[in-house]
């Protein structure tokens, strides 16, 4: 039997050269910038893990492989060739050190950090609000009340976080551990489904809107960030320079109130979803709800649990950290018969983020071990050196917002950058040390949402399966371009005025 033209299905044909093409380019990009020479000022230790880095960024913008697999590539490589990676001839040659053992443990590093596991037990958090159906009937009573316009639902989830955000210092439960597995239920009541041509129906502009949102209240108060706290304290040892909660949310409130009043309807335009308007949703899910009956018993379980949790992220942080209260009630709810241990076994989108996240953690942590980030920011200095204090401040900001690509956690950038800032802001001529530290400061929060590892819930959104990593990169271009601007044009103003 000869099949005709028409049978043969030639929109299959790009996919194979567009296949090849993805998984060549990363180590084409990653091998073609470690045969240059390394940059002046810059060990060659650093340039060829920096020509790595390059390639495993590559690699999760164009998928070749899921990002997870990216990850765990440049790690295995860099452990691998650690001896022209990681470690510079100093250290290889200093008496009694095991350049295996340093570079497995520098490897694994990522999997000790308390953000990941953070991230890990969101997971489990959803999973208990999806076996339970409680996170069903919470996304019923929201739909009850804002279903019928879908871009209310997207101011909805925004309030919800600003509410808990001047109490919770980590964003990652905030919006990963508490407003995430709510919302994921609501995007399948609209025939939007995850991993699916449906996830930009409306399931891929919630995500958005619902991380978007969080990278701004993070910004807002000094207590929505646990790396604001570090900033403060970085800020205080360094340039003796004492900031208060009053004064950072003054100095933030008019750029929060530009985006939080702008950012969902942003999201809705530059990532549009197919619904709109659903005027019969309210009165169908009211009707829903009355066929689920009164709360269960697992669901007043998991609702008792959740609430166990939100309170000690927003009142015990000094008597227990929040990755530990998350795992207390992870435990908690196995415990308990809520979830079966098969059930968190069986979350392969937990086991996968946990395995992306912590293989970032050690790839971003090396371009400071070998000197590339403290290279790139002494790069510019003399630069901003030159400037009239306005534009030096706006080009250190840039600058400090712009290198947050290369990091996959907000303490790692405010540890390594920080300090290195407020230096090169002391040689601007004209600036007022205690205005330039305030204004770094305040810019951790919005910069979380340039990348899918950019901040602790953005791995959670990233492995919603509503947002593909193509559309994640631009997105976060986009709105980290907006967040930037409206920054530097509203907020520098209102630090050197007001704050």
């Amino acid at each position: 039997m000869t099949l005709s033209a028409k049978t043969i299905p030639r929109h299959h044909a790009p996919l194979v050269p567009r296949r090849w093409l993805a998984a060549l380019a990363p180590p084409l990009v990653a091998i073609g910038l470690a045969l240059l020479p390394a940059p002046p000022g810059l060990a060659q230790v650093g340039w060829w893990f920096f020509s790595l880095f390059a390639g495993v960024i590559v690699g999760l913008i164009l998928e070749p492989v899921p990002a997870a697999a990216v990850g765990l590539i440049g790690v295995t490589l860099a452990a691998l060739l650690s001896r022209q990676l990681l470690f510079s001839p100093a250290q290889l040659g200093a008496s009694g050190f095991n350049v295996n053992s340093a570079a497995i443990a520098w490897a694994l590093s990522g999997f000790s950090n308390s953000t990941v596991w953070l991230i890990f037990s969101a997971f489990i958090f959803s999973l208990g609000y999806e076996k339970t159906g409680l996170g069903k009937r919470l996304s019923l009573l929201l739909l009850s009340r804002l279903g019928g316009q879908t871009l209310s639902l997207g101011y909805a989830v925004m309030a919800a976080d600003l509410l808990l955000a001047p109490f919770t210092p980590s964003n990652t439960a905030r919006s990963g551990g508490t407003i995430y597995p709510v919302i994921k239920n609501i995007p399948e009541f609209y025939h939007s489904r995850p991993n699916d041509s449906s996830a930009r129906r409306f399931g891929g502009t919630l995500m958005w809107t619902a991380l978007a949102s969080t990278c701004i209240t993070s910004s807002m108060f000094l207590t929505a960030l646990a790396p604001n706290l570090l900033a403060v304290e970085l800020i205080r040892k360094t340039v003796h320079v004492e900031l208060n909660w009053g004064q950072w949310f003054i100095a933030f409130l008019p750029v929060g109130l530009v985006l939080l009043a702008t950012t969902p309807w942003l999201a809705f335009r530059l990532y549009p979803p197919e619904v709109r308007q659903c005027p019969e949703v309210p009165a169908w899910a009211r009707a829903e709800l009355l066929k689920m009956g009164p709360l269960a018993r697992r669901e007043m379980v998991l609702l008792a649990l959740v609430s166990l949790a939100l309170g000690l992220w927003i009142f015990g942080g000094a008597v227990i950290d929040p990755t530990t209260a998350a795992l207390l009630v992870v435990t908690l709810l196995v415990v308990t018969g809520t979830i079966g241990w098969g059930d968190v076994l069986g979350d392969k989108p937990a086991f996968n983020t946990l395995i992306w996240f912590g293989t970032l953690v050690p790839l971003a942590g090396g371009l400071v071990q070998t000197g590339v980030v403290a290279w790139l920011a002494t790069l510019v200095g003399p630069h901003l050196a030159a400037l009239p204090p306005l534009a030096g401040l706006a080009g250190l900001i840039t600058l400090f917002f712009l290198l947050h690509y290369l990091f996959a956690s907000v303490t790692a950038h405010v540890t390594a950058l920080l300090p290195l800032m407020l230096t090169l802001a002391t040689r601007i001529p004209g600036l007022p040390i205690e205005k330039a530290a305030l204004a770094l400061a305040l810019s951790l929060g919005i910069m979380g949402i340039i990348s899918p590892y950019g901040t602790g819930p953005s791995p959670v959104y990233a492995g919603s399966g509503f947002l593909p990593a193509r559309d994640f990169w631009r997105l976060g271009g986009l709105f980290g371009a907006y967040n930037l601007a409206v920054f530097l044009l509203l907020g520098i103003p209102c630090v050197l005025y007001l704050g």
